[in-house]
């Protein structure tokens, strides 16, 4: 009876310490701790807890630090990632604990397409955040506290497990069918504008001022004028690369041939669809031979 006594005091003292704590990376074990009232505290499970310590058994010791929840605190520091070569947003969202889907909603983003250097957000916008709700606290049952081995009240030395972590393999990235003949930049050969050997088509540029003109006239600008259309073309729409690239923008699309109002059309959709926007296409250009 007398034993029976001290687990239902542990059962209470579980019961009252239970409180909505926000998530926590470590736990130091005070007298009379067990991994079910740990985990009550935190929001989590003894299972996990154990998984995350290396821990086989149920006895804790005071003054012992434990992990809790530190996968998902880490997560929670880190509100911005940078994208670096090889990442793809599975390989992103599996890393900081979040959704493919979220991680497009919260960057504006209408492709799974990222690029080397792009800033993301790993959290929604601030207007748009809920209140996080503290969970409702619950008593837990006498059974379960008898279960509980609890903490002996004299401190023993308690060395920590070592783990080794093995960093995930590294996901192939391919590029868009459209784009699958372009390698990466330090791997190609690049030859500058001036000394492609082009030749000429027939021209089917419409008549009425200068190439240049007719580009503005169709919305081009000047930036994605002076980054793209000189470097690619020199501003010839019928200008065709040896590799069998066409237009002022130096494509294998359609939108290489026809009038320089439809080239220019053409040029300007696949900036958006490809970089978001002409902005962001001309940035692009601008830092590597090719877009």
């Amino acid at each position: 009876m007398k034993k029976l006594l001290a687990v239902s005091t542990a059962a209470v003292a579980v019961t009252t310490g239970v409180t909505a704590t926000a998530d926590a990376a470590t736990h130091t074990v005070k007298s009379g701790d067990t991994l079910f009232s740990i985990s009550q505290q935190y929001g989590t499970s003894v299972s996990a807890i154990k998984s995350e310590n290396g821990i086989k058994s149920n006895l804790i010791l005071p003054n012992q630090v434990i992990k809790v929840n530190e996968a998902k605190a880490a997560s929670a520091s880190t509100t911005e990632y940078t994208v670096v070569s090889g990442d793809t947003l599975g390989k992103i969202a599996s890393k900081y604990d979040v959704t493919v889907s979220q991680l497009k909603a919260w960057n504006n983003l209408s492709s799974d397409l990222i690029i080397v250097g792009q800033k993301l957000s790993l959290q929604a916008p601030a207007q748009s955040a809920e209140p996080a709700q503290a969970p409702v606290a619950q008593q837990a049952p006498v059974q379960q506290a008898q279960e509980q081995v609890a903490a002996p009240a004299q401190q023993q030395s308690y060395q920590a497990p070592k783990q080794s972590y093995k960093a995930p393999a590294q996901q192939s990235y391919k590029a868009p069918a459209q784009q699958q003949s372009y390698q990466a930049p330090a791997q190609q050969s690049y030859q500058a504008p001036a000394q492609k050997v082009r030749t000429t088509q027939t021209s089917t540029a419409s008549t009425g001022g200068s190439t240049k003109a007719q580009f503005l006239a169709a919305g081009g600008t000047e930036a994605m004028w002076n980054t793209i259309v000189l470097p690619e073309s020199s501003g010839n729409p019928n200008a065709v690369s040896p590799n069998g690239y066409q237009g002022l923008g130096q494509t294998k699309e359609s939108w290489g041939t026809g009038t320089v109002e439809q080239q220019t059309k053409g040029m300007l959709n696949y900036a958006k669809q490809r970089y978001g926007s002409i902005d962001g296409a001309v940035e692009f250009r601008s830092q590597h031979p090719w877009w």
